[in-house]
């Protein structure tokens, strides 16, 4: 059994790849609502626990990871699933973008020798839309999101590397959640290219990618998303040390 760690995981992609998992691996969901959680904990059963927080303050990240580490010790898996419809600037920055960043550090060395997952968007977007930081109107936050969590993808790959922790993010599929009105009316609700991502040994070294709703590698333009512009736009963001 992996130990695997989802945050969001109390509803939407997180919570259907927590479904997913549950069965033959020990689970943490992460969440805000402890309502909601707790209900999530409740139907995922014995192998499941609930850890609230919120992952955009730092005393929230380091408080649950020391809970996890006192569970487990060491992590296997952990997909960051947690985000929110950018309505606003900051909270797009905060919780979108930082919020990965920083759980995925302080976990650290709990995650030697694992995988970290990010959960993305549509791969047409994500090959085609432009870099840029201008985030004015919501087709621009939503455009800033997708590319600057694939650059956050590199970056974390080179940071972790000395970790032996791959990083790869994906896109999950249309499924139904709360992100918006029009993924509310969705009819899927099952994220089988998370357990793969996370569990296929095929996959034990592959990092710094990106893959499709049927486990699929999408090619990325090497110019565009390379460590050197993953840098450069990030270091507007993200604290850490230029390689």
């Amino acid at each position: 059994m992996k130990n695997i760690v989802i945050t969001g995981g109390t509803s939407g992609v997180g919570y259907a790849i927590a479904k997913d998992l549950v069965q033959d691996n020990n689970i943490i969901i992460i969440g805000r609502d402890h309502r909601r959680g707790q209900a999530a904990q409740n139907i995922l059963g014995s192998h499941a626990h609930f850890l609230a927080g919120d992952l955009s303050t730092e005393n929230d990240c380091q408080n649950i990871k020391e809970s996890i580490e006192q569970l487990w010790g060491k992590v296997d898996v952990l997909i960051n699933s947690a985000g929110i419809w950018p309505k606003n600037t900051e909270n797009n920055i905060s919780i979108n973008l930082r919020a990965h960043y920083a759980f995925t550090m302080a976990l650290g060395s709990l995650l030697r020798h694992g995988r970290v997952l990010i959960v993305s968007g549509n791969p047409m977007a994500i090959q085609n839309l432009p870099i840029c930081e201008q985030q004015g109107t919501t087709m621009q936050r939503a455009s800033w999101l997708l590319t600057h969590k694939t650059l956050l993808t590199i970056l974390l790959s080179k940071i972790l590397a000395n970790n032996d922790t791959t990083v790869n993010s994906f896109f999950p599929g249309d499924i139904q959640s709360n992100l918006m009105p029009y993924t509310q009316q969705l009819m899927q609700k099952t994220v089988p290219v998370g357990r793969f991502l996370a569990l296929d040994e095929s996959l034990a070294h592959v990092t710094g990618q990106f893959f499709d709703n049927q486990g699929q590698l999408v090619p990325l333009n090497p110019n565009k998303y390379s460590i050197e512009e993953a840098q450069n736009h990030l270091t507007n963001y993200l604290k850490f040390h230029k390689m």
